[in-house]
């Protein structure tokens, strides 16, 4: 009788250790669930994105041109940065996120404050990239990254037929739609 106690006893731990995980976006965040990637590293965004486009160049620690000065701020929560070209020799910036809510958060007060900042990013579960160009962003979308938005403007142009998800942040959304 004492291994069967035992071996509940284990079943359980293992259980609640898998439901939980090790904090963060776990694999049940709606992210997820819309089969976006996710990386553990810079390395990981710069392998998926040479799946379907180029990402050459890579310079860790760097943000690119496009890239707003704010994104420096901790309420971004960006853990990493890094840039590379894509095939035109445009410069992307990369952003490995430690938590995508604070992410999209600081991005929805920072529009609020300032309506021509730039919320539109192609996002995995953990990660944004910013393309360096038109082609890059197709390129992004090859990925299986969505566009991130917080600019209700854009939201009522998407066609019908395309996800349109925010639950992460009310206000924020991702979406499979790419315009022209």
């Amino acid at each position: 009788m004492r291994y069967s106690k035992t071996f509940t006893a284990v079943t359980v731990a293992v259980a609640l250790t898998a439901l939980t995980g090790c904090g963060g976006e776990g694999g049940d965040s709606p992210l997820a669930a819309l089969g976006l990637p996710k990386a553990d590293d810079i390395a990981g965004i710069e392998k998926l994105i040479n799946k379907s486009g180029t990402c050459r160049e890579l310079e860790a620690g760097h943000f690119g041109a496009d890239a707003d000065e704010r994104l420096k701020e901790p309420s971004f929560a960006v853990k990493e940065t890094a840039t590379c070209k894509d095939e035109r020799g445009k410069r992307a910036t990369l952003l490995l996120l430690s938590d995508m809510k604070k992410f999209q958060e600081a991005n929805q007060k920072a529009l609020a404050g300032d309506p021509d900042f730039d919320t539109g990013y192609f996002v995995g579960q953990n990660f944004a990239v910013l393309p360096g160009s038109d082609d890059g962003a197709k390129d992004m979308r090859q990925a299986g990254l969505f566009l991130m938005s917080c600019k209700a403007k854009f939201k009522a142009e998407i066609p019908s037929g395309y996800k349109v998800n925010e639950e992460l942040v009310k206000g924020c959304f991702v979406t499979d739609y790419t315009p022209s």
